[in-house]
């Protein structure tokens, strides 16, 4: 018999890969449909939890004062959507709004639900689950590619194409994530030899699908973090947060140092493309971000509470940029980072609020690594979105890296003396 549980997780892992297939209905279908079908998992959850509780009657409160934090950074890139609808951005109708909103919320609330249903099971582990949903993710994306499909929102002949993601770079970063956490399953061959020899495909498969398509950004990131969980020096490396927050700066300003480090014969080979102008300017993202810093320091209209979704439309940020890259208009551009999208959308507030999420998020799992529980495989993938969203928008409204960063808040905000977060147990949390 199929229990409540059961089902509310089947659900969780088939919200991976239904994500990504919604991504793909974006384009095949128009955008409300496509973000309506990547909410549709998550709103299954809660409308199966809000039965339950119509049913019983009761609400027990499970969550801790994080929660309230969580969801004030969801209320703000929220009340961005409506704000892009005062302001009449091009890209925002009620319709796709409304379901915008929905997406923004549905992910973080289904995953408290998870934390809620399996807080009496001692064999319930997140870290799990999520790999689960990820292998599930690029199990539905190998399919698609040997049946010859392509991604329709992004994509380059001759490259890697998973038609299941929103666009290649995306499938880039989450791949990248998945060989993360990847890593902490492959570290004894004699536990279970099966077991790590099918993970250990699925890694190589990864990897080769991150190297076709060809993304330096994630590769550069991904290969760090790599060394630093592998080397176990990510245990006593500190200041690692306070770092996160000047990954673009830095980026910047060793332009030049990153070129000469791609140009090395072994780099050359891997990425094949690696020329100057290219890399310098992060195929052109530093042209974007300049004019971030030109609005900092010479507009500044809406920097308290933003400029509403799709901001930069409303100021012209883009129009130059939209000129070099010979688009018709800079309505449909983005400022390919998320930490610049929100500063520019939501403004100072909307940006200390996700700050004060990353702040969380990290600290929470971070002990988890430190006592190396169960959970302590998604601490590298916390730590690669603390470093991605500055430069590159995949942690920015429905795109994947923001739907799971919420995803992963939902264990952060439970209450410590719930199952769901015991973290001073060293064979894993008691989830």
């Amino acid at each position: 018999m199929l229990s409540k549980r059961k089902l509310i997780n089947a659900l969780f892992v088939l919200s991976f890969p239904w994500y990504g297939i919604g991504a793909y209905a974006m384009v095949d279908r128009g955008f409300a449909v496509g973000i309506l079908m990547c909410a549709l998992p998550f709103l299954l959850i809660l409308g199966i939890y809000l039965l339950d509780l119509l049913y019983r009657g009761t609400v027990k409160p499970l969550v801790n004062g994080k929660f309230l934090l969580v969801m004030g950074a969801l209320a703000s890139i929220s009340f961005s959507v409506l704000l892009g609808l005062h302001y009449n951005s091009p890209l925002i109708t009620g319709a796709n709004g409304a379901l915008l909103i929905l997406l923004f919320v549905a992910p973080f609330l289904s995953s408290v639900v998870v934390q809620v249903y399996n807080r009496h099971d001692p064999d319930f582990n997140m870290a799990d689950l999520v790999l689960w949903g990820f292998l599930a993710y690029v199990g539905i994306n190998l399919v698609g590619m040997g049946m010859g499909m392509r991604n329709h929102l992004h994509y380059f002949s001759g490259r890697a194409s998973p038609p299941f993601a929103m666009g290649i770079y995306d499938a880039a970063h989450l791949l990248a994530i998945i060989n993360l956490m990847l890593l902490f399953h492959l570290r004894d061959f004699r536990t279970d030899p099966v077991r790590w020899s099918l993970l250990a495909a699925v890694y190589v498969v990864n990897m080769a699908m991150i190297l076709s398509i060809n993304s330096r950004l994630s590769f550069m990131i991904f290969i760090v973090l790599t060394a630093l969980f592998i080397t176990r020096a990510m245990k006593t490396l500190k200041g690692l947060f306070t770092l996160s927050l000047f990954t673009m700066p830095l980026m910047m300003s060793f332009a030049l140092l990153i070129y000469q480090i791609l140009s090395l014969p072994v780099f050359v080979a891997i990425l094949e493309r690696v020329d100057k102008e290219d890399v310098t300017t992060f195929n052109g993202r530093t042209y974007i971000w300049t004019a971030a810093a030109d609005w900092l320091m010479d507009d500044r209209r809406g920097l308290l509470f933003g400029n509403g979704y799709n901001g930069q439309y409303r100021l012209r940020l883009l129009e130059r940029v939209a000129n070099l890259w010979g688009e018709s208009g800079s309505f449909n551009l983005h400022m390919h980072s998320a930490f610049l999208e929100m500063l520019v959308d939501q403004g100072i507030v909307g940006i200390l609020l996700m700050y004060a999420v990353y702040w969380a998020g990290f600290r929470y799992y971070r002990q988890h690594y430190l006592l190396d529980t169960r959970m302590a495989p998604l601490f590298a993938a916390f730590v690669y979105l603390m470093f991605v969203w500055q430069i590159d928008i995949v942690g920015y409204a429905y795109y994947s890296g923001f739907c799971l960063l919420f995803v992963l808040m939902g264990p952060v905000v439970m209450k410590k003396e719930e199952p769901a977060t015991v973290i001073t147990n060293p064979q894993g949390p008691s989830t």
